[in-house]
Protein backbone atom coordinates (compact mmCIF):
# COMPACT_ATOMS: atom_id res chain seq x y z
CA UNK A 1 0.00 0.00 0.00
CA UNK A 2 1.27 3.47 -0.85
CA UNK A 3 1.87 5.95 1.93
CA UNK A 4 -1.33 7.87 2.61
CA UNK A 5 -1.19 11.63 2.89
CA UNK A 6 -3.28 12.63 5.90
CA UNK A 7 -3.38 16.29 4.94
CA UNK A 8 -6.12 16.05 2.31
CA UNK A 9 -9.15 18.30 2.75
CA UNK A 10 -12.55 16.66 3.06
CA UNK A 11 -13.47 18.34 -0.21
CA UNK A 12 -10.77 16.35 -1.98
CA UNK A 13 -10.71 12.92 -0.39
CA UNK A 14 -10.86 10.87 -3.58
CA UNK A 15 -7.09 10.10 -3.50
CA UNK A 16 -7.52 8.89 0.07
CA UNK A 17 -10.47 6.69 -0.85
CA UNK A 18 -8.52 5.26 -3.76
CA UNK A 19 -5.64 4.42 -1.40
CA UNK A 20 -8.03 2.76 1.02
CA UNK A 21 -9.48 0.52 -1.69
CA UNK A 22 -5.95 -0.37 -2.82
CA UNK A 23 -5.19 -1.77 0.62
CA UNK A 24 -5.91 -5.50 1.04
CA UNK A 25 -6.32 -4.99 4.79
CA UNK A 26 -8.82 -2.20 4.27
CA UNK A 27 -10.80 -4.17 1.69
CA UNK A 28 -10.96 -7.13 4.07
CA UNK A 29 -12.29 -4.86 6.80
CA UNK A 30 -14.85 -3.28 4.44
CA UNK A 31 -16.13 -6.69 3.41
CA UNK A 32 -16.27 -8.01 6.99
CA UNK A 33 -18.30 -5.01 8.17
CA UNK A 34 -20.31 -4.82 4.94
CA UNK A 35 -19.45 -1.13 4.52
CA UNK A 36 -20.92 0.75 1.58
CA UNK A 37 -18.91 3.31 -0.37
CA UNK A 38 -20.78 6.01 1.50
CA UNK A 39 -19.84 4.36 4.82
CA UNK A 40 -16.18 4.39 3.76
CA UNK A 41 -16.38 8.02 2.70
CA UNK A 42 -18.06 9.02 5.94
CA UNK A 43 -15.60 7.11 8.14
CA UNK A 44 -12.37 7.40 6.16
CA UNK A 45 -10.49 8.94 9.11
CA UNK A 46 -11.30 5.95 11.31
CA UNK A 47 -10.26 3.58 8.54
CA UNK A 48 -6.98 5.47 8.07
CA UNK A 49 -6.30 5.17 11.80
CA UNK A 50 -7.06 1.45 11.58
CA UNK A 51 -4.53 1.02 8.76
CA UNK A 52 -1.86 3.13 10.42
CA UNK A 53 -2.06 1.51 13.86
CA UNK A 54 -2.32 -2.07 12.56
CA UNK A 55 0.14 -1.77 9.68
CA UNK A 56 2.49 -4.43 11.12
CA UNK A 57 -0.14 -6.76 12.59
CA UNK A 58 -0.78 -8.87 9.49
CA UNK A 59 2.81 -10.19 9.37
CA UNK A 60 3.39 -10.25 13.14
CA UNK A 61 4.54 -13.67 14.40
CA UNK A 62 5.05 -13.06 18.10
CA UNK A 63 4.63 -10.60 20.94
CA UNK A 64 8.29 -9.67 20.55
CA UNK A 65 7.45 -8.05 17.20
CA UNK A 66 4.51 -5.98 18.51
CA UNK A 67 5.16 -2.25 18.03
CA UNK A 68 1.92 -1.02 19.59
CA UNK A 69 2.14 1.29 22.60
CA UNK A 70 -0.36 -1.11 24.18
CA UNK A 71 1.40 -4.38 23.37
CA UNK A 72 -0.86 -7.29 22.61
CA UNK A 73 -3.88 -5.23 21.67
CA UNK A 74 -5.42 -4.84 18.23
CA UNK A 75 -7.15 -1.64 17.11
CA UNK A 76 -10.56 -2.79 15.90
CA UNK A 77 -13.45 -1.15 14.09
CA UNK A 78 -17.01 -2.40 14.54
CA UNK A 79 -20.59 -1.27 14.22
CA UNK A 80 -22.46 -0.17 17.35
CA UNK A 81 -26.12 -0.71 18.17
CA UNK A 82 -27.05 2.22 15.92
CA UNK A 83 -25.10 0.68 13.04
CA UNK A 84 -22.49 3.42 13.30
CA UNK A 85 -18.81 2.67 12.91
CA UNK A 86 -16.86 2.91 16.16
CA UNK A 87 -13.42 1.88 17.38
CA UNK A 88 -12.08 -0.15 20.28
CA UNK A 89 -9.07 -2.19 21.35
CA UNK A 90 -9.26 -5.97 21.61
CA UNK A 91 -6.71 -8.57 22.69
CA UNK A 92 -4.95 -9.95 19.62
CA UNK A 93 -4.45 -13.65 18.92
CA UNK A 94 -0.71 -13.38 19.52
CA UNK A 95 -1.35 -12.01 23.00
CA UNK A 96 -3.91 -14.71 23.76
CA UNK A 97 -1.34 -17.36 22.87
CA UNK A 98 1.40 -15.51 24.74
CA UNK A 99 -0.66 -14.97 27.88
CA UNK A 100 -1.86 -18.57 28.03
CA UNK A 101 1.66 -19.90 27.72
CA UNK A 102 3.04 -17.32 30.15
CA UNK A 103 0.54 -18.52 32.74
CA UNK A 104 1.62 -22.13 32.16
CA UNK A 105 5.37 -21.41 32.38
CA UNK A 106 5.89 -22.17 36.06
CA UNK A 107 9.66 -21.90 36.18
CA UNK A 108 12.64 -21.48 33.87
CA UNK A 109 16.32 -20.64 33.94
CA UNK A 110 16.15 -19.46 30.33
CA UNK A 111 14.99 -16.19 28.77
CA UNK A 112 11.21 -16.13 29.17
CA UNK A 113 10.56 -14.08 26.03
CA UNK A 114 12.44 -16.59 23.88
CA UNK A 115 10.37 -19.46 25.24
CA UNK A 116 7.12 -17.61 24.53
CA UNK A 117 7.97 -16.68 20.94
CA UNK A 118 6.16 -18.49 18.11
CA UNK A 119 9.39 -18.44 16.09
CA UNK A 120 10.56 -21.38 18.22
CA UNK A 121 8.28 -23.73 16.28
CA UNK A 122 9.97 -23.04 12.94
CA UNK A 123 13.21 -24.61 14.17
CA UNK A 124 11.35 -27.61 15.58
CA UNK A 125 9.63 -28.34 12.28
CA UNK A 126 12.94 -28.10 10.41
CA UNK A 127 14.76 -30.48 12.78
CA UNK A 128 12.02 -32.75 14.09
CA UNK A 129 13.84 -35.83 12.75
CA UNK A 130 16.48 -35.42 15.48
CA UNK A 131 13.92 -36.31 18.15
CA UNK A 132 12.88 -39.71 16.81
CA UNK A 133 9.45 -41.27 16.29
CA UNK A 134 9.23 -42.84 19.74
CA UNK A 135 9.77 -39.49 21.45
CA UNK A 136 7.36 -37.68 19.15
CA UNK A 137 4.67 -40.29 19.84
CA UNK A 138 5.08 -39.65 23.55
CA UNK A 139 4.74 -35.89 23.07
CA UNK A 140 1.62 -36.40 20.96
CA UNK A 141 0.19 -38.52 23.78
CA UNK A 142 0.98 -35.81 26.34
CA UNK A 143 -0.77 -33.18 24.20
CA UNK A 144 -3.85 -35.42 24.17
CA UNK A 145 -3.89 -35.33 27.97
CA UNK A 146 -2.40 -38.76 28.63
CA UNK A 147 0.16 -39.50 31.33
CA UNK A 148 3.64 -40.23 30.03
CA UNK A 149 6.65 -40.86 32.26
CA UNK A 150 9.01 -39.05 29.90
CA UNK A 151 12.11 -39.67 27.84
CA UNK A 152 15.85 -39.15 27.53
CA UNK A 153 17.22 -37.28 24.50
CA UNK A 154 20.86 -37.36 23.42
CA UNK A 155 21.92 -34.62 20.98
CA UNK A 156 25.63 -33.81 20.91
CA UNK A 157 25.28 -30.31 19.47
CA UNK A 158 24.28 -28.22 22.50
CA UNK A 159 23.01 -25.26 20.45
CA UNK A 160 20.74 -27.46 18.34
CA UNK A 161 19.54 -29.36 21.41
CA UNK A 162 18.71 -26.15 23.26
CA UNK A 163 16.75 -24.72 20.33
CA UNK A 164 14.80 -27.96 20.03
CA UNK A 165 13.80 -28.13 23.67
CA UNK A 166 12.80 -24.45 23.72
CA UNK A 167 10.53 -25.10 20.75
CA UNK A 168 9.25 -28.23 22.44
CA UNK A 169 8.48 -26.27 25.60
CA UNK A 170 6.57 -23.67 23.56
CA UNK A 171 4.32 -26.36 22.12
CA UNK A 172 3.73 -28.06 25.47
CA UNK A 173 2.93 -24.77 27.22
CA UNK A 174 -0.36 -24.49 25.36
CA UNK A 175 -2.01 -27.03 27.67
CA UNK A 176 0.44 -27.93 30.44
CA UNK A 177 2.17 -26.41 33.44
CA UNK A 178 5.83 -26.59 32.40
CA UNK A 179 9.22 -26.00 34.00
CA UNK A 180 12.27 -25.94 31.72
CA UNK A 181 15.75 -25.60 33.17
CA UNK A 182 19.43 -25.93 32.49
CA UNK A 183 20.45 -28.30 35.27
CA UNK A 184 23.60 -26.40 36.28
CA UNK A 185 21.57 -23.16 36.56
CA UNK A 186 18.89 -24.89 38.62
CA UNK A 187 21.55 -26.12 41.06
CA UNK A 188 22.90 -22.58 41.41
CA UNK A 189 19.40 -21.24 42.10
CA UNK A 190 18.74 -23.90 44.73
CA UNK A 191 22.02 -23.05 46.47
CA UNK A 192 21.17 -19.35 46.41
CA UNK A 193 17.86 -20.09 48.12
CA UNK A 194 19.34 -21.86 51.14
CA UNK A 195 18.68 -18.82 53.35
CA UNK A 196 15.54 -17.63 51.55
CA UNK A 197 12.42 -19.27 52.92
CA UNK A 198 10.17 -17.55 50.35
CA UNK A 199 11.89 -19.15 47.34
CA UNK A 200 11.70 -22.82 46.49
CA UNK A 201 12.83 -23.67 42.98
CA UNK A 202 13.07 -27.37 43.76
CA UNK A 203 9.46 -27.54 44.94
CA UNK A 204 8.14 -25.88 41.76
CA UNK A 205 10.25 -28.15 39.57
CA UNK A 206 9.00 -31.24 41.38
CA UNK A 207 5.34 -30.22 41.09
CA UNK A 208 5.25 -29.05 37.44
CA UNK A 209 3.15 -31.19 35.07
CA UNK A 210 6.09 -31.38 32.68
CA UNK A 211 9.75 -30.85 33.54
CA UNK A 212 12.40 -30.43 30.86
CA UNK A 213 16.00 -30.63 32.09
CA UNK A 214 18.81 -29.73 29.69
CA UNK A 215 22.54 -30.21 30.12
CA UNK A 216 22.49 -33.35 32.22
CA UNK A 217 26.12 -34.23 32.94
CA UNK A 218 27.41 -30.70 32.29
CA UNK A 219 26.81 -29.59 35.87
CA UNK A 220 29.51 -29.56 38.53
CA UNK A 221 28.79 -33.05 39.87
CA UNK A 222 28.99 -33.56 43.63
CA UNK A 223 27.35 -36.05 45.98
CA UNK A 224 24.89 -33.24 46.87
CA UNK A 225 23.93 -32.42 43.27
CA UNK A 226 23.67 -36.09 42.36
CA UNK A 227 22.07 -37.69 45.43
CA UNK A 228 20.06 -34.90 47.05
CA UNK A 229 18.92 -33.01 43.96
CA UNK A 230 19.01 -35.11 40.79
CA UNK A 231 18.04 -38.40 42.42
CA UNK A 232 15.30 -36.64 44.41
CA UNK A 233 13.88 -35.06 41.25
CA UNK A 234 13.91 -38.32 39.28
CA UNK A 235 12.55 -40.43 42.12
CA UNK A 236 9.71 -38.11 43.16
CA UNK A 237 8.57 -37.37 39.64
CA UNK A 238 8.44 -41.07 38.81
CA UNK A 239 6.44 -41.76 41.97
CA UNK A 240 4.02 -38.89 41.26
CA UNK A 241 3.65 -39.89 37.57
CA UNK A 242 4.91 -36.54 36.29
CA UNK A 243 6.34 -36.22 32.78
CA UNK A 244 10.10 -35.61 32.79
CA UNK A 245 12.16 -34.96 29.67
CA UNK A 246 15.92 -35.24 30.15
CA UNK A 247 18.32 -33.84 27.55
CA UNK A 248 22.06 -34.33 27.34
CA UNK A 249 25.03 -34.50 25.04
CA UNK A 250 26.10 -37.66 26.89
CA UNK A 251 24.83 -41.22 26.43
CA UNK A 252 23.73 -43.28 29.43
CA UNK A 253 27.07 -45.11 29.48
CA UNK A 254 28.91 -41.77 29.48
CA UNK A 255 26.67 -40.39 32.22
CA UNK A 256 27.33 -43.47 34.34
CA UNK A 257 31.06 -42.71 34.24
CA UNK A 258 30.45 -39.04 35.07
CA UNK A 259 28.20 -39.82 38.06
CA UNK A 260 30.64 -42.35 39.49
CA UNK A 261 32.55 -39.98 41.76
CA UNK A 262 34.85 -42.49 43.40
CA UNK A 263 36.05 -46.07 43.04
CA UNK A 264 33.41 -47.41 45.45
CA UNK A 265 30.64 -45.17 44.16
CA UNK A 266 29.18 -47.32 41.40
CA UNK A 267 25.93 -48.08 43.25
CA UNK A 268 24.85 -44.43 43.31
CA UNK A 269 25.82 -43.92 39.67
CA UNK A 270 23.84 -47.00 38.68
CA UNK A 271 20.87 -45.73 40.66
CA UNK A 272 20.78 -42.53 38.60
CA UNK A 273 21.01 -44.45 35.32
CA UNK A 274 18.26 -46.86 36.35
CA UNK A 275 15.93 -43.97 37.19
CA UNK A 276 16.58 -42.42 33.78
CA UNK A 277 15.84 -45.77 32.12
CA UNK A 278 12.60 -45.95 34.13
CA UNK A 279 11.61 -42.52 32.81
CA UNK A 280 12.29 -43.71 29.25
CA UNK A 281 9.90 -46.67 29.59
Amino acid sequence: MEKINLSFKDSNIEPILDSIYESNIAVKLINELNLSKEDVRKNYELILSYLKINKHCEKCKSMNECDHSTKGYFYQLKKDMDNQLTDCFIICKQYENYYQRKQNLLYTTFDENELLSTTQMDFLFDNVNLLGNSFLNKIASVLKGNKVCGDFIVIKNSKVRLKLIKALAYGLLSKNKVAIVKFSSLLQNIKAEFNNTDANSLKIVLESDILIIDGLGNESITTWSRDEILLTILDQRIQNEKTTILCSEFTLDELKKLYKLSYNDEVKANQIIEKIKEIKM
